[in-house]
Protein backbone atom coordinates (compact mmCIF):
# COMPACT_ATOMS: atom_id res chain seq x y z
CA UNK A 1 0.00 0.00 0.00
CA UNK A 2 2.77 2.43 0.56
CA UNK A 3 3.14 2.32 -2.95
CA UNK A 4 1.02 5.70 -2.84
CA UNK A 5 3.06 7.69 -0.47
CA UNK A 6 5.96 8.07 -3.24
CA UNK A 7 4.13 8.28 -6.53
CA UNK A 8 4.74 11.37 -8.08
CA UNK A 9 1.79 14.12 -9.19
CA UNK A 10 1.09 13.33 -12.96
CA UNK A 11 0.05 17.10 -13.91
CA UNK A 12 -0.55 20.42 -13.11
CA UNK A 13 -4.32 20.87 -11.08
CA UNK A 14 -2.77 19.10 -7.95
CA UNK A 15 -5.67 18.46 -5.39
CA UNK A 16 -4.72 18.13 -1.88
CA UNK A 17 -8.01 16.30 0.24
CA UNK A 18 -7.84 15.69 4.27
CA UNK A 19 -10.78 14.02 6.15
CA UNK A 20 -11.11 14.68 9.61
CA UNK A 21 -14.43 13.68 12.08
CA UNK A 22 -15.92 17.13 11.59
CA UNK A 23 -14.97 18.35 7.99
CA UNK A 24 -13.56 17.86 4.27
CA UNK A 25 -10.92 19.77 3.58
CA UNK A 26 -10.01 20.40 -0.89
CA UNK A 27 -7.59 22.46 -2.70
CA UNK A 28 -6.82 22.72 -5.86
CA UNK A 29 -3.63 24.59 -6.90
CA UNK A 30 -1.84 24.97 -10.77
CA UNK A 31 0.95 25.72 -11.69
CA UNK A 32 0.04 28.50 -14.66
CA UNK A 33 2.18 30.93 -15.14
CA UNK A 34 1.69 34.41 -16.89
CA UNK A 35 3.33 37.80 -17.78
CA UNK A 36 1.72 39.14 -14.22
CA UNK A 37 3.04 36.73 -12.10
CA UNK A 38 4.27 33.32 -11.57
CA UNK A 39 2.73 32.16 -8.57
CA UNK A 40 1.09 29.02 -7.58
CA UNK A 41 -2.79 29.55 -8.48
CA UNK A 42 -5.37 28.11 -6.09
CA UNK A 43 -8.34 26.74 -8.13
CA UNK A 44 -10.56 25.58 -6.02
CA UNK A 45 -10.38 25.66 -1.65
CA UNK A 46 -13.41 24.77 0.38
CA UNK A 47 -14.22 23.40 3.61
CA UNK A 48 -17.00 20.69 3.57
CA UNK A 49 -18.89 20.19 6.95
CA UNK A 50 -19.01 16.33 7.62
CA UNK A 51 -21.79 15.86 10.05
CA UNK A 52 -21.04 12.09 10.13
CA UNK A 53 -17.58 10.31 8.31
CA UNK A 54 -20.13 7.79 6.90
CA UNK A 55 -21.35 10.71 4.78
CA UNK A 56 -17.82 11.57 4.11
CA UNK A 57 -18.08 9.18 0.27
CA UNK A 58 -21.57 11.27 -0.71
CA UNK A 59 -20.45 14.79 0.12
CA UNK A 60 -17.05 14.62 -1.69
CA UNK A 61 -18.20 12.43 -4.54
CA UNK A 62 -20.95 15.78 -5.02
CA UNK A 63 -18.41 18.57 -4.59
CA UNK A 64 -15.99 16.50 -7.63
CA UNK A 65 -19.04 16.09 -9.56
CA UNK A 66 -20.18 20.01 -9.18
CA UNK A 67 -16.47 21.31 -9.24
CA UNK A 68 -16.00 19.31 -12.20
CA UNK A 69 -13.03 17.39 -10.70
CA UNK A 70 -13.43 13.93 -11.66
CA UNK A 71 -10.07 12.44 -12.73
CA UNK A 72 -7.61 15.07 -11.51
CA UNK A 73 -5.01 14.20 -9.44
CA UNK A 74 -4.75 14.08 -5.39
CA UNK A 75 -2.36 13.95 -3.02
CA UNK A 76 -4.37 12.46 0.38
CA UNK A 77 -3.23 14.23 3.75
CA UNK A 78 -3.45 11.38 6.50
CA UNK A 79 -4.54 12.92 9.98
CA UNK A 80 -2.55 13.04 13.14
CA UNK A 81 -4.50 9.92 14.13
CA UNK A 82 -3.93 8.13 11.08
CA UNK A 83 -0.37 7.62 11.78
CA UNK A 84 2.51 7.70 13.84
CA UNK A 85 6.05 9.61 13.27
CA UNK A 86 9.58 7.98 15.00
CA UNK A 87 12.89 9.26 14.44
CA UNK A 88 15.04 6.25 15.00
CA UNK A 89 18.52 5.42 14.02
CA UNK A 90 18.73 4.21 10.35
CA UNK A 91 19.89 0.20 10.30
CA UNK A 92 22.93 -0.55 8.51
CA UNK A 93 21.80 -2.08 5.73
CA UNK A 94 21.28 -2.15 2.02
CA UNK A 95 18.53 0.51 0.53
CA UNK A 96 16.38 -2.35 -0.80
CA UNK A 97 16.14 -3.59 2.63
CA UNK A 98 15.89 -0.55 4.57
CA UNK A 99 11.39 -0.71 5.09
CA UNK A 100 11.94 -4.58 6.43
CA UNK A 101 14.57 -3.52 8.60
CA UNK A 102 12.70 -0.70 9.87
CA UNK A 103 9.55 -2.33 10.47
CA UNK A 104 11.09 -4.61 12.82
CA UNK A 105 13.15 -2.26 14.85
CA UNK A 106 10.06 -0.18 15.53
CA UNK A 107 8.08 -3.33 15.92
CA UNK A 108 8.17 -2.56 19.54
CA UNK A 109 6.77 0.93 19.62
CA UNK A 110 3.63 0.07 17.70
CA UNK A 111 0.09 -0.09 19.39
CA UNK A 112 -0.55 -2.88 16.16
CA UNK A 113 1.21 -5.40 15.09
CA UNK A 114 4.18 -5.13 13.14
CA UNK A 115 2.54 -7.29 9.92
CA UNK A 116 -0.28 -4.91 9.61
CA UNK A 117 1.33 -1.52 9.75
CA UNK A 118 2.11 0.11 6.22
CA UNK A 119 5.58 1.57 5.97
CA UNK A 120 7.63 4.33 5.31
CA UNK A 121 10.35 6.40 5.74
CA UNK A 122 12.33 9.98 4.80
CA UNK A 123 15.68 11.23 5.50
CA UNK A 124 17.11 13.22 8.11
CA UNK A 125 19.62 15.37 5.81
CA UNK A 126 23.19 14.25 6.10
CA UNK A 127 24.31 17.15 7.90
CA UNK A 128 22.74 16.89 10.60
CA UNK A 129 23.88 14.00 13.35
CA UNK A 130 27.59 14.83 12.10
CA UNK A 131 29.68 12.09 13.64
CA UNK A 132 27.19 9.76 14.67
CA UNK A 133 24.76 7.56 13.27
CA UNK A 134 22.26 8.43 10.41
CA UNK A 135 19.24 9.20 11.62
CA UNK A 136 15.69 9.09 9.52
CA UNK A 137 11.87 9.20 9.89
CA UNK A 138 8.91 6.73 10.01
CA UNK A 139 5.75 6.96 8.94
CA UNK A 140 3.56 3.90 10.19
CA UNK A 141 -0.17 3.58 9.52
CA UNK A 142 -2.60 0.62 9.49
CA UNK A 143 -2.87 -1.04 6.34
CA UNK A 144 -6.67 -0.96 6.59
CA UNK A 145 -6.52 2.97 7.36
CA UNK A 146 -4.74 3.27 4.05
CA UNK A 147 -7.00 1.06 2.16
CA UNK A 148 -10.07 2.78 3.00
CA UNK A 149 -8.16 5.53 1.64
CA UNK A 150 -7.85 4.86 -1.33
CA UNK A 151 -11.28 3.15 -1.89
CA UNK A 152 -12.50 6.76 -0.32
CA UNK A 153 -11.01 8.70 -3.39
CA UNK A 154 -11.07 6.12 -5.89
CA UNK A 155 -15.21 5.71 -5.81
CA UNK A 156 -15.09 9.91 -5.55
CA UNK A 157 -13.33 9.66 -9.03
CA UNK A 158 -10.41 11.66 -7.78
CA UNK A 159 -6.58 9.82 -8.75
CA UNK A 160 -4.79 9.05 -6.24
CA UNK A 161 -1.35 10.22 -7.10
CA UNK A 162 0.05 10.45 -3.61
CA UNK A 163 -0.45 10.32 0.51
CA UNK A 164 1.11 12.73 2.60
CA UNK A 165 1.22 13.93 6.35
CA UNK A 166 1.20 17.47 7.82
CA UNK A 167 4.43 17.70 8.72
CA UNK A 168 5.72 17.49 5.23
CA UNK A 169 2.93 19.60 3.53
CA UNK A 170 3.86 22.25 5.86
CA UNK A 171 7.34 22.13 4.84
CA UNK A 172 5.75 22.43 1.08
CA UNK A 173 4.01 25.84 2.18
CA UNK A 174 7.57 27.24 3.97
CA UNK A 175 9.19 26.11 1.16
CA UNK A 176 7.05 27.78 -1.59
CA UNK A 177 6.74 31.30 0.04
CA UNK A 178 10.13 31.76 2.83
CA UNK A 179 13.42 31.91 2.02
CA UNK A 180 15.07 29.38 4.53
CA UNK A 181 18.35 29.05 2.94
CA UNK A 182 19.74 29.45 6.34
CA UNK A 183 17.02 27.45 8.71
CA UNK A 184 13.67 28.92 9.91
CA UNK A 185 10.80 27.76 12.19
CA UNK A 186 7.48 27.09 10.98
CA UNK A 187 4.57 26.44 13.54
CA UNK A 188 0.91 25.49 13.10
CA UNK A 189 -0.87 26.43 16.57
CA UNK A 190 -3.89 24.77 17.03
CA UNK A 191 -6.56 23.72 19.58
CA UNK A 192 -5.91 20.17 19.06
CA UNK A 193 -2.01 20.53 19.48
CA UNK A 194 0.56 22.57 17.42
CA UNK A 195 3.01 21.55 15.05
CA UNK A 196 6.43 22.53 14.72
CA UNK A 197 8.72 22.31 11.78
CA UNK A 198 12.57 23.30 11.41
CA UNK A 199 13.83 23.13 7.54
CA UNK A 200 16.90 24.88 5.90
CA UNK A 201 17.34 24.96 2.32
CA UNK A 202 13.85 23.23 1.66
CA UNK A 203 14.70 20.26 3.83
CA UNK A 204 12.79 18.99 6.99
CA UNK A 205 15.52 19.09 9.89
CA UNK A 206 13.62 18.62 13.11
CA UNK A 207 9.68 18.33 13.35
CA UNK A 208 7.35 18.20 16.69
CA UNK A 209 3.97 17.58 18.22
CA UNK A 210 3.55 20.11 21.10
CA UNK A 211 0.70 19.42 23.14
CA UNK A 212 -0.36 22.96 24.36
CA UNK A 213 -3.90 23.34 23.08
CA UNK A 214 -4.37 26.81 22.19
CA UNK A 215 -8.12 27.48 21.02
CA UNK A 216 -8.93 30.58 19.26
CA UNK A 217 -9.65 33.05 22.16
CA UNK A 218 -6.63 31.50 24.50
CA UNK A 219 -5.12 34.98 24.76
CA UNK A 220 -8.34 36.36 26.07
CA UNK A 221 -7.96 33.63 28.65
CA UNK A 222 -6.76 34.28 32.12
CA UNK A 223 -4.53 31.60 31.79
CA UNK A 224 -2.52 32.64 28.59
CA UNK A 225 0.66 33.96 30.02
CA UNK A 226 0.84 30.51 31.80
CA UNK A 227 0.11 28.59 28.56
CA UNK A 228 2.54 30.69 26.47
CA UNK A 229 5.35 29.72 29.12
CA UNK A 230 4.93 26.42 28.42
CA UNK A 231 4.60 26.68 25.13
CA UNK A 232 7.75 28.87 24.89
CA UNK A 233 10.11 26.41 26.52
CA UNK A 234 8.86 23.51 24.39
CA UNK A 235 9.58 25.26 21.24
CA UNK A 236 13.39 26.61 23.12
CA UNK A 237 13.61 23.17 23.70
CA UNK A 238 13.34 22.16 20.31
CA UNK A 239 15.24 25.12 18.96
CA UNK A 240 18.28 23.84 21.11
CA UNK A 241 18.25 20.61 19.95
CA UNK A 242 18.10 21.74 16.91
CA UNK A 243 21.73 23.57 17.28
CA UNK A 244 23.18 21.30 20.41
CA UNK A 245 22.48 18.09 18.88
CA UNK A 246 21.59 18.18 15.18
CA UNK A 247 24.60 20.79 15.01
CA UNK A 248 23.17 23.70 12.71
CA UNK A 249 23.08 27.45 12.96
CA UNK A 250 20.34 28.75 15.13
CA UNK A 251 17.36 29.60 13.93
CA UNK A 252 17.17 33.14 14.12
CA UNK A 253 13.30 33.51 12.53
CA UNK A 254 10.15 31.85 13.57
CA UNK A 255 6.42 32.03 11.55
CA UNK A 256 3.61 31.18 12.49
CA UNK A 257 0.51 29.80 9.98
CA UNK A 258 -2.74 31.96 9.91
CA UNK A 259 -5.21 31.22 13.10
CA UNK A 260 -8.95 32.39 12.76
CA UNK A 261 -8.50 35.87 14.24
CA UNK A 262 -5.08 36.32 16.30
CA UNK A 263 -2.26 35.34 14.65
CA UNK A 264 -0.33 38.92 15.08
CA UNK A 265 -0.76 39.49 18.38
CA UNK A 266 -0.23 35.98 19.09
CA UNK A 267 3.02 36.55 17.28
CA UNK A 268 3.27 39.74 19.17
CA UNK A 269 3.36 38.03 22.28
CA UNK A 270 5.38 35.27 21.72
CA UNK A 271 8.35 37.49 20.42
CA UNK A 272 8.02 39.82 23.57
CA UNK A 273 9.25 36.54 25.32
CA UNK A 274 11.62 34.63 23.01
CA UNK A 275 14.90 35.46 21.96
CA UNK A 276 13.98 34.82 17.87
CA UNK A 277 11.49 37.65 15.89
CA UNK A 278 8.32 35.66 15.63
CA UNK A 279 6.55 36.70 12.11
CA UNK A 280 2.75 35.49 10.41
CA UNK A 281 2.95 33.94 7.05
CA UNK A 282 -0.06 35.13 5.44
CA UNK A 283 0.16 32.35 2.49
CA UNK A 284 -3.09 33.13 1.06
CA UNK A 285 -1.71 36.59 0.02
CA UNK A 286 0.92 35.16 -1.98
CA UNK A 287 -1.23 33.10 -3.87
CA UNK A 288 -2.89 33.84 -7.13
CA UNK A 289 -6.45 33.12 -6.56
CA UNK A 290 -9.97 34.42 -8.40
CA UNK A 291 -11.60 34.66 -4.79
CA UNK A 292 -10.56 36.07 -1.21
CA UNK A 293 -9.75 33.47 1.45
CA UNK A 294 -11.41 34.33 4.90
CA UNK A 295 -9.12 33.51 7.84
CA UNK A 296 -11.09 30.54 8.95
CA UNK A 297 -11.02 28.90 5.29
CA UNK A 298 -7.43 29.80 5.36
CA UNK A 299 -6.50 27.83 8.75
CA UNK A 300 -9.01 24.78 8.23
CA UNK A 301 -7.35 24.58 4.64
CA UNK A 302 -3.84 24.58 5.32
CA UNK A 303 -3.23 21.10 5.36
CA UNK A 304 -5.10 21.12 1.54
CA UNK A 305 -3.01 23.70 -0.21
CA UNK A 306 0.12 22.44 1.72
CA UNK A 307 -0.95 19.24 -0.22
CA UNK A 308 -1.66 20.86 -3.63
CA UNK A 309 1.34 22.69 -3.38
CA UNK A 310 3.48 19.63 -3.26
CA UNK A 311 6.70 19.53 -5.74
CA UNK A 312 8.00 16.61 -6.66
CA UNK A 313 10.43 16.06 -3.84
CA UNK A 314 7.84 17.24 -1.22
CA UNK A 315 6.44 14.02 -0.61
CA UNK A 316 7.67 11.22 1.58
CA UNK A 317 10.12 8.73 -0.72
CA UNK A 318 11.49 5.40 0.23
Amino acid sequence: MLKFFNKKAQSAGLVGLSVSDERISLAQISRRISRDSANPFLEKCASLELPSLQQAREILSRYVDGQELKGAPCNYVLTPRDYNLYLIESPPVEPQELKSAVRWKIKDLLDIPAEDAAIDVFPVPEDAFQGRSKMLYVVAAQKSRIESIVELVSRCDLSLSSIDIPELVMRNISSQFLNDEHGLAFMDLRKAGSTLNMSRAGQLYLTRKINTQLDNNVMDSPDWESLRDRLVLEIQRSLDYYESQMAQNPISQMYLAPRVSDTQQMADSLSEVMSVKVSVLDYASRLDHAEGIEPQLQQSCMVAIGAALRADQAAVSA
